[in-house]
């Protein structure tokens, strides 16, 4: 590498300068190139020059690179040059790599190798390297130039280098691209210049809709030894079931073991409960890429001796247990990040996880069991599978199927704060807070939480200062799910006690008393609107206050009921007086929306008086007794 020359280290600081007030880093110059020398082996080159302005753009500048039995770092070199000092470039070897296997060196050669400049800002990280593959090539190097928002590209391209004739498959989104041929070989190059910084704001798309990127592949496979089809799904389907041979034996012990705990069973169902309960209980989950390039499931024998797998791994250990009492299951394949897979690009590449779908005749429907995290409850579509496109990996190919969604209804947040205030402004409070859906997801590891972090979690966004705080209770139908039907609608109940010194403010003879202090606002941002509006899923959520007011006050003021009805969702406030009792109820009911940046005005307005109905108050004031009226 050469030292950086006065004009392009003026150039570069230039550069720095300008792109400072919003962009934590700057791609200079991003180059890959993988040439395949055989069906089976091929070597992945990168050169790319990074720009960092400050610590936020540093995960740009970051570099991981991954290792197993199928790929190995052949060669490696760097510089980081601190742009405000000398201009001397600090040289960059493999030994300054930090080399960290995986898994506790359960996975099958998984390793990664990575490098955190350090440095004055701005400074320029420079680096090349070359991944040898080989024993097979399922995917071609996914093209990622730019992974988060506030990271702007001068430039980068692309270039996939395989012998002329040699098929392969591509799906590319804002690049521009070109083939050629040359001396027997055909270069497909993908190229992309000046792509400004995404800004990461509320509701906006996935960044795969906003950045820049290529997926490519063979048509076909050889990999580890497993020959196959990508050309559609049913191929990728056959390739991953031809894997499979030789990995769902179990022990016959176990076999009988398993035939014994559900010879009671009156149904496939109840036979599911309770395999399910058992890889609940003697199993857990560890991420490891054991077998053909994390591929291939782990034995089903290997995971009942050893009591942990992967997501293939323990998908495919139920399904084997399942098989051993008669009930027929599917292996199924899926891409967590986005619902929809990409139209004509069948790829193993698009793929993340495993999971298990057990078909249930007696109710018309399928079970979708995730198999590796035991906090969900049997048969619950969590957020990263429902409406989700997923591929069946079945004897005769693959088949692909989307996972039904819930309906948004069903999705809610369900508050209700009992408030017993005090004439200082002081109040106690009881709550009880019930999730439904996805709204529960987050909640799923409470029970374990310490009593701080319950605090802070149950107190969040609340608009009042919390001076104590206890769980009292915590409740879930995990296990009692016929309760609700057949859509397994899992519920988290949390009941709750809190006192503070500051509910209210007390003003002589007045207390100014928040309506909803327990209800979280809606972001709005100040500055204009730069991506489009997106709100992928719809919910409810409904706030219920019961206020207990001191004796000898009467309401002199309180706000008035607000109905709204727009595009972005229902809000309804309602209040009720009854003696001493006042019943605040506020229902929001958000919508599924797409709409362009120019409506966010418009949404901000539905915002706007949405947290106004929230954070509004109301009046007591001190009844004057008839001495006061003769004094």
């Amino acid at each position: 590498m050469k030292r950086i020359g006065g004009l392009l280290l003026f150039l570069l600081l230039s550069l720095s300068l300008q792109a400072q007030e919003k962009d934590c880093a700057v791609i200079v110059s991003h180059t890959e190139t993988f040439r395949l020398t055989s069906p089976v082996s091929g070597e992945h080159t990168v050169d790319k020059t990074i720009l960092v302005n400050h610590e936020d753009g540093l995960d740009a500048a970051t570099l991981v690179i991954y290792q197993d039995s199928f790929r190995s770092l052949a060669s490696f070199s760097g510089e980081v040059t601190s742009l405000q000092g000398s201009g001397k470039p600090l040289k960059l070897k493999e030994k300054d790599l930090v080399v960290l296997a995986l898994s506790s060196g359960l996975a099958d050669d998984g390793k990664t190798a990575s490098y955190t400049p350090q440095g004055r800002y701005p400074m320029l990280v420079h680096y090349v390297y070359k991944i040898h593959y080989r024993k097979g090539i399922a995917s071609f190097p996914a093209f990622t130039p730019i992974e988060s928002e506030k990271v702007k590209l001068a430039e980068a391209s692309f270039t996939v280098d395989v012998p002329e004739g040699f098929p392969i498959k591509d799906y590319s989104h804002m690049v521009s691209r070109e083939v050629s041929t040359e001396k027997g070989r055909t270069l497909y190059r993908w190229t992309v210049k000046d792509f400004p910084a995404v800004v990461e704001e509320d509701m906006m798309p996935s960044y795969l809709e906003l950045l820049p990127y290529v997926l490519a592949s063979p048509m076909s496979i050889d990999y580890g030894g497993y020959q196959g089809d990508q050309s559609n799904w049913k191929g990728v389907g056959s390739w991953l079931y031809s894997m499979q041979e030789n990995v769902q034996e179990l022990p016959p012990h176990f076999v009988s073991e398993l035939r014994k705990i559900t010879e009671g069973c009156k149904s496939d169902l109840e036979k599911l409960e309770v395999l399910y309960a058992y890889l609940r209980e003697n199993t857990r989950y560890v991420s490891i890429q054991l077998g053909i390039g994390g591929l291939r499931p782990m034995p089903a024998e290997e995971v009942h001796k050893m009591g942990f797998g992967d997501c293939k791994g323990l998908s495919n250990y139920l399904r084997c247990m399942l098989a051993a009492v008669d009930v027929p299951s599917d292996y199924y394949i899926i891409g967590t990040d986005r619902p929809n897979l990409v139209p004509g690009y069948a790829s193993i590449n698009q793929m993340n996880h495993a999971m298990l779908a057990v078909p249930m005749p007696q109710l018309q429907d399928t079970v979708w069991v995730e198999c590796t995290n035991p906090s969900y409850p049997l048969g619950y579509r969590h957020s990263g599978a429902a409406g989700h496109e997923v591929v069946l990996v079945q004897p005769d190919g693959g088949k692909m199927v989307r996972i039904p969604s819930y309906p948004d209804s069903l999705s809610r947040i369900i508050q209700v704060a009992d408030v017993t205030l005090a004439e200082d402004g002081s109040a106690r409070l009881s709550l009880s807070r019930e999730l439904w859906l996805d709204e529960m997801e987050p909640y799923l590891g409470f029970q374990n939480l310490s009593d701080n972090a319950k605090a802070r979690a149950l107190t969040s966004g609340m608009k009042l200062h919390a001076d104590a705080i206890k769980v009292e209770s915590i409740r879930n139908n995990f296990n009692d799910y016929r309760t609700l039907g057949r859509n397994f609608v899992p519920v988290i109940g949390i009941d709750y006690s809190m006192s503070t010194r500051v509910y209210a403010n007390v003003n002589r003879e007045r207390i100014f008393v928040p309506v909803n202090p327990v209800a979280m606002s809606i972001p709005v941002q100040k500055s204009g609107r730069v991506n489009p509006l997106v709100n992928e899923g719809g919910g409810i959520i409904e706030n219920r206050v019961v206020l207990h007011i001191p004796d000898g006050y009467t309401i002199e003021s309180m706000p008035k009921d607000v109905n709204l009805d727009t595009q972005w969702g229902r809000f309804q406030s309602h209040i009720s007086v009854e003696g001493n009792n006042i019943t605040i109820v506020q229902i929001i009911h958000a919508y599924r929306f797409e709409a362009p940046a120019q409506s966010y005005e418009d949404y901000k307005t539905f915002a706007r008086a949405v947290n106004k109905a929230y954070s509004s108050s109301l009046v007591l004031r001190k009844c004057l007794s008839l001495q006061d009226n003769e004094g």
